[in-house]
């Protein structure tokens, strides 16, 4: 909550294409998010230097001008976790891209906001703890039915710990408060007041209990990548191949018939033709494990290539946390990237407006140590905190597959080979 108006206003001193210099940004801090303009753009602060704080914004700037306000929220880039997020189809920054279409039209309006977690919708919880119950990080607290196949399971946020004295079954929605939490210690002086929905900063990964080694095979449902090519489940694996190659149709096909549970799949700057396909094809296939759509566990982020570059650098981000929200639920998540060649293009295109030293092909000199750091929160875990009914700890995974799109199917091409060294499994489809 801001307290202080004045202290959280600065305004615009230099504009350069989605990347915007602000002053008099008071205790702001790295990563914060701004709303820049009297549109209220959402912004990201990438870099300070003094009085000064550089802001990459996730929309595109035409008509901002020099001087007009910035505000800065205090929060850090985050997604909204909770209920509802399966069978959706979100942006780069988490919304929702149907009721976005309802209200704007055709082209989605700059500055437009719309919740992430539907708000209309009431969710049947089944407390899993009774009143006095002590409940640590992790915890189950109580199941919310999300779909036919997919239980939601309400854990208490990482961070706390207490004892449970209210809690209710009943009909509620994502906002209204289904336990209240007395917290041990004198870190929080008032009881936690917990409801269906919890925000997470995208660029910090969920914590675990412990990794476990990657022992367990993902059945893919293709022979030849299961027989020749095997991928872990929670490890990683990189399709290399140039364009029209198929790496699209590699990972529709693993998002169908993998052995996964929940399917995120990242158009990151893809096509339009090709994300429309997506779209398209999706809520018509049928899940061979239940019978049932398959969009009932997939969540779909839609970034394409006509989007603004910002907001692809942050979709890899916002898919990798929700896979890590349900690997958390004790599930085995599949995340599809495709294409990261695009999120390194965005990461060149930011730097190069950053005027940082550019690496090789003019990448930035940190395109290794992001690679690693995404491929890095891949993993099959123990969670934090126990399944209250069975009284053990939950196992999930998050299985990640990305594609890369050398130009010309040149594959000593720095994407390439920065994704390599930081993945378990290479699926190369090279050009005829």
């Amino acid at each position: 909550m801001i307290h202080d108006q004045d202290a959280f206003t600065g305004k615009v001193v230099r504009i350069s294409g989605p990347v915007i210099v602000a002053a008099g940004l008071e205790d702001v801090r790295l990563y914060d998010v701004v709303r820049v303009g009297k549109l209220g753009l959402v912004g990201e602060v990438i870099r300070l230097a003094g009085a000064y704080a550089t802001v990459q914004v996730y929309e595109d700037t035409s008509g901002i001008k020099v001087g007009e306000p910035i505000q800065n929220t205090g929060l850090p880039l985050s997604v909204r976790l909770g209920p509802g997020l399966l069978g959706k189809v979100y942006d780069g920054l988490q919304r929702p891209l149907k009721i976005l279409a309802d209200s704007s039209g055709e082209y989605i309006h700059r500055g437009v906001e719309a919740s992430s977690i539907p708000e209309d919708i009431l969710w049947h919880f089944t407390p899993s703890v009774a009143e006095g119950d002590i409940v640590g990080p992790g915890d189950e607290l109580g199941v919310v039915p999300e779909s036919q196949t997919i239980a939601h399971r309400t854990l208490l946020r990482p961070g706390y710990r207490g004892r449970v004295c209210e809690i209710r079954e009943g009909d509620f929605h994502a906002h209204e408060v289904i336990a209240v939490i007395d917290l041990e210690g004198d870190r929080k002086p008032r009881p936690l007041e917990v409801n269906l929905v919890q925000c997470w900063p995208v660029r910090r990964p969920r914590p675990f209990h412990h990794r476990l080694d990657p022992t367990e095979p993902l059945t893919t449902g293709t022979r030849i990548i299961d027989t020749f090519f095997p991928i872990a489940k929670g490890g990683s694996a990189i399709i290399p191949g140039g364009f029209g190659t198929g790496k699209t149709v590699a990972e529709q096909s693993l998002a169908r018939w993998a052995d996964a549970d929940v399917v995120i799949y990242v158009g990151c700057g893809e096509r339009g033709n090709e994300m429309t396909e997506v779209l398209e094809e999706f809520p018509g296939l049928e899940d061979p494990r239940t019978g049932l759509p398959l969009m009932n566990r997939t969540v779909i982020i839609a970034n394409t290539s006509n989007m603004p570059v910002a907001a692809r650098e942050a979709s890899i981000y916002t898919g990798i946390t929700i896979a890590e929200y349900y690997r958390d639920m004790g599930y085995d998540v599949l995340i599809l990237a495709d294409s990261t060649s695009r999120w390194g293009e965005a990461l060149r295109e930011i730097s190069g407006r950053l005027e940082e030293m550019p690496g090789e092909e003019g990448y930035p000199a940190y395109l290794g140590a992001r690679l690693a750091e995404f491929y890095e929160r891949s993993g099959r875990v123990v969670c934090l905190g126990l399944d209250t009914r069975e009284r053990r700890r939950r196992t999930g995974s998050v299985t990640v597959v990305g594609a890369v799109s050398p130009p010309g199917g040149d594959f000593s091409e720095p994407m390439t080979q920065n994704s390599m060294p930081v993945s378990y499994t290479h699926l190369t489809l090279p050009t005829k």
